[in-house]
C-alpha cells in the first residue's frame, strides 16, 4: 500500500505503478507533453472531511481515521480493504486553496456491501466515472510548494482555454515518496 518507489517520469511511473499493484487505473488515458486527461472509475470510495490550518496534519487526521475504518472500526467490525492511490479533494475560492479537504481512499471492487462506518465523519460514497486533467510529480513537496503547483496548473489549463472545474482540485498520493498526481474535472462534456 505505501510503496517506495523512485520515480523517472511522474505521470508514466503512476501508470506503471498501477500496473505492478492493484490500485485505481484510468478506464482511459490521453498522454500529453504538459499533463494528461485520465477518466476514472471510482467504485466505492470512503470518505471524511477535514479542515485546519496545516494541510499535511489535516490529511494525516483524515487518513488515520479511514485507517480505522478499514482496520475494524465499523458495524462489522471486520477489515475492509482498501487500494492506493489515497488522495484528497481540495477546495479553491477565488483561486485559492483553502484548508478544507475531503480525504478518500478507494475500497477494492471485490468488496460489494461495505460495513457502515461507526465512526459518524467517515461516509462510504459512490462517485461516478470522470474525466480529469492530470500532471504528475515525483518528489516531496511541502503545504506551500502543493499551492504552487496548483495554481501553476490552473494558470496552464486557462492558458489552453481548458474547460475544468475551478472551485476544486484532486490530489491522488501514490507512495510516500512524493509521486504524486494533481487534477481538475474536465467540465462541458
Amino acid at each position: 500500500f505505501w510503496n517506495q518507489l523512485a520515480a523517472q517520469d511522474p505521470a508514466e511511473e503512476a501508470l506503471d505503478f498501477c500496473q505492478d499493484e492493484d490500485c485505481l487505473k484510468p478506464v482511459e488515458a490521453i498522454l500529453g507533453s504538459n499533463y494528461d486527461v485520465l477518466e476514472f472509475d471510482f467504485r466505492q470510495l470512503v470518505t471524511t472531511d477535514c479542515s485546519g490550518t496545516n494541510a499535511r496534519l489535516v490529511v494525516d487526521d483524515g487518513l488515520i481515521k479511514i485507517a480505522n475504518y478499514s482496520l475494524g472500526e465499523n458495524a462489522a467490525g471486520t477489515v475492509v480493504p482498501v487500494f492506493p492511490p489515497w488522495g484528497a479533494l481540495g477546495y479553491l475560492e477565488n483561486g485559492e486553496v483553502q484548508q478544507k479537504f475531503n480525504v478518500f481512499i478507494p475500497i477494492v471492487p471485490q468488496v460489494i456491501n461495505p460495513p457502515d462506518p461507526t465512526d459518524p465523519t467517515i461516509e462510504i460514497v459512490i462517485r461516478p466515472p470522470t474525466l480529469y486533467f492530470v500532471r504528475g510529480f515525483d518528489n516531496k513537496v511541502d503545504d506551500e510548494q502543493i499551492k504552487v503547483r496548483v495554481t501553476q496548473f490552473m494558470k496552464d489549463l486557462e492558458q489552453d482555454n481548458q474547460p475544468f472545474n475551478r472551485t476544486t482540485f484532486t490530489m491522488a498520493i501514490f507512495s510516500t515518496q512524493g509521486l504524486m498526481e494533481i487534477g481538475f474535472e474536465k467540465i462541458g462534456e
